[in-house]
C-alpha cells in the first residue's frame, strides 16, 4: 500500500533549484520567430501577453513538481497562477440498461380430480349355521344380510379362546353366534366327539350387560360340539332400547356341567318360627332331634365341612367322627329347604372369557307412525314396527284416574294382527307369547298408560311385498 508524503518547505527549494531557469529573452526571440514579428525595444508587457507567457512557463516546468508543489501548499501555487482546479469526476460506469423481462404467464393450478366415492360397504353373509337354526331358506339369507355384523373378536384365558363371530339383529331382537376353541389334550377333547355328556356341559355363569340399557331378556344353545370346540347361539331380546349403536359385553365363567346330587349330598331341613332347635344326625342315620349340652360334648368338636349355603336361621356342620349338628335359632319363621354339600357345578375348566364390541348393522323395519285409535276412543296406537325377526306395537290408554277401560279393552279384546301383502293376501301372526310393559303418569283427572306390546318371531318372515299390518281390524300402512 502507497504512503503519501508531504514534502517540508526545505525539501521544495532544493527542488526548485533543481528546475532549469527561466530566460526571458530567449522566450520573446523564440516567439518572435514562431509568428513572424521582429523584436521590439522591451516595454511594458500587456495583459493578454502576460497571460501567455503564464502559460509557456507552466508548459515548462515539470508537471509532476508544480502538481506536488500545489499538493503540499495546499493549493496556493495553483491560486497564485490563477488556475482554478477542476474536480475531477469520478470515473463513469457504464449504463446500466433495466431490462425488461416479459411476464410469465402463471399457468392455473390444477385441480386435483375428487377422490372417487368409496363404495358402500357390502354387508356379510348370513352364517350358514345361523340361518340353519332359523330355518332361513337361501332367499330369505339374503334379504337378511343388511342386517348381519360380522365380528371376529376373540378372547383367551386358560389356553382356550372365545371368538365372537357374527351377528344378526334388529332394534329389539338380536341373534349371537360365537365358538370356543378347545387346546389338544384339555379335559373336553378327552371325553371325545359329540357325546351325550358334552351336550349337557356349559358354562356356570353367562352374563350379559349393555352400556345403556337394562330391561332384556337372552338365552342361548348349543350348535355344534366336537373334541376341539364347542359352538353356540345366543339370543337376546330388548325391550327400551335400540340395540343397534349399543355396546354389547358377554361374559361366560368357568365350563363344566351342573352336579348330578346324590342321595347323601343333599340335606333336608325344616323349622318352625319361634320353635328353636338342635338336631344330631348319626352316621348311621338315625336323629337325635333335641339335642342337649351333654349330647353335644359326645360328638367330635372339629367341624370338617358345611354346607355351600345354608337358610338364615341355620347352622349346620359335618363333624369328624360323621355326626352332622343342625340348629335352628326359629326367629325366621316357618322354613323348609334344602342344602347341598357339594357345589352345585362341577367345573371342568376354570376361568374367565369376556368380550365388548359395538352393535351396528342395518334396520330392516317396515314402521307406521302417528295416532289411531283401535277398541276405543281413549285407546290409541302411536307405532307400529315389524320386521323379519320382531315386531312390536305402542300404545296409549288414556282415561279416568281408577279405571282401566282403555287398557282393559287390549286384554279382553285378545286382538289380532295380520300382515296384509300387496297382491291383497293376508298372513296371520302369532301373538300368544308377546310380552308388554307400561307407565304410568297423571294428567289431572287421567291416567295416561304407555304400553308396549313385543314378540320376536320362531321364524324369520319375509316383508318383500308386506303393504300394511292389520290390528284389531284397523289397517296400518307401513313404510
Amino acid at each position: 500500500m502507497t504512503e503519501h508524503h508531504i514534502p517540508t518547505e526545505e525539501e521544495l527549494d532544493i527542488l526548485l533549484a533543481q528546475q532549469p531557469q527561466f530566460d526571458l529573452d530567449a522566450v520573446k526571440r523564440r516567439t518572435h520567430s514562431r509568428i513572424g514579428a521582429a523584436p521590439e525595444r522591451p516595454r511594458r508587457l500587456r495583459a493578454p501577453f502576460r497571460g501567455l507567457l503564464i502559460a509557456a512557463v507552466i508548459c515548462v516546468l515539470s508537471v509532476s513538481a508544480v502538481t506536488a508543489a500545489d499538493y503540499a501548499t495546499e493549493g496556493r501555487i495553483s491560486s497564485a497562477l490563477g488556475i482554478r482546479r477542476v474536480p475531477a469526476e469520478p470515473a463513469s460506469q457504464p449504463e446500466t440498461v433495466e431490462k425488461l423481462t416479459a411476464p410469465v404467464e402463471e399457468t392455473p393450478a390444477v385441480q386435483a380430480a375428487a377422490p372417487a366415492p368409496e363404495p358402500e360397504p357390502v354387508p356379510p353373509e348370513l352364517d350358514e349355521q345361523i340361518a340353519a337354526a332359523l330355518q332361513v331358506d337361501t332367499a330369505q339369507a339374503r334379504r337378511l344380510r343388511p342386517a348381519v355384523q360380522a365380528v371376529e373378536q376373540a378372547a383367551e384365558d386358560q389356553d382356550i379362546r372365545m371368538t365372537v363371530l357374527q351377528t344378526l339383529g334388529d332394534p329389539s331382537c338380536l341373534y349371537v353366534k360365537l365358538r370356543f376353541d378347545f387346546p389338544e389334550g384339555s379335559p373336553l377333547a378327552a371325553a371325545g366327539a359329540v357325546k351325550k355328556e358334552d351336550l349337557a356341559r356349559q358354562f356356570e355363569r353367562v352374563d350379559l350387560s349393555f352400556e345403556d340399557m337394562y330391561s332384556y331378556t337372552y338365552s342361548w344353545h348349543l350348535l355344534e360340539s366336537n373334541g376341539t370346540s364347542a359352538t353356540y347361539l345366543l339370543k337376546i331380546f330388548n325391550t327400551s332400547h335400540n340395540l343397534s349403536g349399543q355396546t354389547v359385553t358377554i361374559t361366560f365363567e368357568n365350563y363344566g356341567s351342573p352336579h348330578m346330587y346324590t342321595e347323601d349330598e343333599v340335606l333336608h331341613l325344616a323349622g318352625d318360627a319361634g320353635k328353636p332347635f338342635t338336631t344330631i344326625i348319626h352316621p348311621d342315620g338315625t336323629m337325635l332331634w333335641d339335642a342337649g349340652e351333654e349330647d353335644l360334648a359326645a360328638v367330635s368338636s372339629e367341624v370338617t365341612a358345611a354346607p355351600v349355603s345354608v337358610p338364615d336361621g341355620f347352622t349346620v356342620t359335618r363333624r369328624a367322627d360323621g355326626n352332622i349338628v343342625v340348629s335352628y335359632d326359629g326367629l325366621h319363621g316357618n322354613q323348609i329347604a334344602d342344602v347341598y354339600w357339594v357345589p352345585r357345578f362341577d367345573t371342568v375348566i376354570e376361568g374367565k372369557w369376556e368380550q365388548s364390541w359395538t352393535l351396528s348393522y342395518q334396520d330392516t323395519s317396515l314402521y307406521w307412525t302417528g295416532e289411531a285409535s283401535i277398541f276405543s276412543p281413549s285407546l290409541t296406537v302411536t307405532r307400529v314396527r315389524i320386521s323379519p325377526l320382531s315386531w312390536d306395537l305402542e300404545l296409549t290408554a288414556r282415561e279416568l284416574t281408577g279405571d282401566a277401560l282403555g287398557s282393559g279393552l287390549l286384554f279382553n279384546e285378545k286382538f289380532t294382527m295380520r300382515l296384509c301383502r300387496k297382491d291383497g293376501s293376508f298372513t296371520d301372526l302369532s301373538i300368544d307369547e308377546c310380552g308388554s310393559s307400561g307407565k304410568h303418569r297423571e294428567d289431572g283427572l287421567y291416567t295416561i298408560t304407555d304400553m308396549n306390546f313385543h314378540s320376536r318371531f320362531d321364524q324369520p318372515i319375509d316383508l318383500t311385498d308386506v303393504a300394511a299390518v292389520i290390528i284389531g281390524g284397523v289397517e296400518f300402512p307401513l313404510g
